[in-house]
């Protein structure tokens, strides 16, 4: 599954509704479209401080997801990676459920005043099980993390999710001890190839963007 794909599925409930109401999902969901996009050789970013985008290749991956992206970023060319995580053009969200939804993984339905709430409740819960399983087995030392790990769990430590989404109950770690292990992770994901920049910068930069949200909401 496409990093994308697997943090859906970790951001949203068995019953469909979404891990948190605030707003983050499409944030944190782009950004692993971005990596699923530098791991498809479409896309690369600067080994910079700030690092900047640049399209590679146009052609698509068949993921609509991924192509939908695609298909915008070239007006962006080298702008900075910070600049596209808040960028409302991509929006992966629906594309990334339209796939799940027919290869029978989850279903979509309608609901609440004027049939607007959308729920996208489990059909299959295998997929996110075998996600959480890995998660799990990285947390307790029990193997190695991978660019996708390391990518899915800074992901949702930078949205403010990662106790909720993995809870004690299965990690065995306090908020505290949870936030200190993922962080460790990214400093132990293996040599610094083009991948594991890209998953670093992609952290840093959702990281950022949560923050300069929460700051702004409090003024």
């Amino acid at each position: 599954m496409l990093i994308c794909e697997e943090l859906f599925l970790l951001l949203t409930k068995d019953s469909g509704a979404p891990e948190s109401w605030g707003g983050n999902d499409q944030l944190g969901l782009r950004g692993a479209v971005l990596l699923d996009l530098v791991i498809a050789g479409r896309i690369e970013l600067s080994a910079d401080k700030r690092p900047r985008m640049t399209v590679l290749d146009t052609s698509p991956t068949g993921f609509a997801a991924l192509d939908d992206a695609l298909a915008v970023l070239p007006i962006r060319n080298g702008k900075r990676l910070l600049s596209l995580i808040s960028w409302g053009r991509i929006k992966p969200r629906d594309a990334i459920a339209a796939r799940l939804q027919a290869i029978g993984v989850i279903e979509r339905t309608s609901g609440g005043l004027f049939g607007l709430a959308t729920r996208f409740p489990t059909r299959d819960a295998g997929p996110e099980r075998a996600t959480r399983e890995r998660l799990y087995a990285v947390l307790h030392g029990e193997r190695p993390a991978t660019h996708a790990d390391i990518a899915l769990l800074g992901i949702l430590q930078g949205m403010g999710l990662a106790a909720k989404v993995l809870p004690p109950a299965e990690t065995g770690l306090g908020r505290g001890e949870l936030k200190r292990a993922i962080k460790g992770l990214r400093a132990a994901g293996g040599p610094e190839d083009a991948v594991a920049g890209a998953v670093r910068s992609i952290i840093a930069g959702i990281d950022a963007v949560v923050l300069a949200t929460i700051a702004a909401a409090a003024q």
